[in-house]
């Protein structure tokens, strides 16, 4: 055989090539230059041609040499470079498009199946959504909507992301689930509503009212002024951008009363579903007139 050890050797390279031949005289034969253009085809087709036209039937070994001047990879089969690894070529999805709870995307090249470990980042097109717990999707390459959840197994809701300059959404394909492991939770704004036991609020001005969303709690800090109808008995609900788990949440807040001689302090618990009820310290009743809502704290959320 030509080949033997990586190196290729002639077949009457034994006797010193055709020169040894002829100093050994041995005539020309047709017999021995057979054999040696056989050994020569032989040689050639077991290397690779460098248009392509042929295939490696072995694993290669580069000799701790490296490819150079590779095209860059456009189908899954292919080699890829460093710069489009480095560069997160293949799990960038660019901007999301579709809905805010129904996301679609599309990686280049096109994945053909959802895999447990695939990692996707994406520059989110809608923010999260809902009060409550709600069904999110992410369909990649049109291969199925799959839900997006949190690491703890809960559903997204307001906060759980947002969209904007420099916010990037990381999820992970696991279990049936992409799972977030890297989102932008910022303070986001949202708009409270009043709602005295008794009357109503009118004249409301929100100062601020923001919140964000981590994990499973979310923090919140608002501040809002109100003129109250008609006196309460004891409190006054404000509602929350993304509805508490129980009853039994509690963070201070202060209400403030115009016309009066004292500042009273509030505590928070969750009273009507998605609402912050404010009661004074005291005891005393919510009067008529401009009061000040201030409430700082966080709750679990459910």
């Amino acid at each position: 055989m030509p080949w033997a050890a990586g190196s290729y050797t002639k077949g009457n390279n034994g006797t010193g090539g055709w020169t040894g031949d002829a100093s050994l005289g041995i005539g020309i034969e047709a017999g021995r230059h057979d054999t040696q253009d056989n050994d020569f085809a032989t040689g050639i087709n077991q290397c690779l041609n460098k248009d392509g036209s042929n295939a490696a039937t072995g694993n290669l070994n580069l000799g701790g040499f490296k490819y150079t001047n590779a095209a860059a990879a456009t189908a899954r089969t292919e080699l890829a470079r460093v710069d489009q690894v480095q560069d997160g070529d293949f799990i960038w999805l660019g901007t999301t498009g579709g809905t805010a709870t129904a996301q679609t995307s599309t990686a280049t090249p096109a994945i053909t199946a959802y895999k447990a470990g695939q990692k996707f980042r994406m520059k989110p097109g809608f923010s999260s959504t809902g009060t409550v717990f709600t069904s999110h999707t992410l369909d990649v390459n049109s291969l199925g909507a799959i839900a997006i959840i949190h690491q703890d197994g809960q559903s997204p809701t307001l906060g759980s992301w947002i969209t904007g300059v420099g916010r990037v959404l990381e999820l992970v394909y696991n279990d049936g689930f992409f799972v977030i492991t890297s989102a932008p939770q910022y303070y986001q704004s949202y708009t409270p509503t009043v709602v005295p036991q008794a009357g109503t609020a009118t004249s409301v001005t929100v100062n601020h009212a923001v919140f964000t969303r981590i994990s499973s709690t979310i923090l919140f800090n608002v501040n809002l002024g109100y003129t109250q109808s008609v006196a309460s008995a004891l409190y006054v609900e404000v509602s929350l951008p993304v509805r508490p788990a129980n009853g039994n949440v509690m963070v201070p807040g202060t209400i403030t009363p115009g016309g009066t001689t004292y500042i009273s302090f509030g505590l928070l618990q969750v009273g009507t579903p998605g609402f912050a009820r404010m009661y004074d310290y005291l005891q005393n009743p919510i009067l008529t007139g401009a009061k000040t809502i201030t409430i700082s704290g966080h709750y679990q959320i459910g």
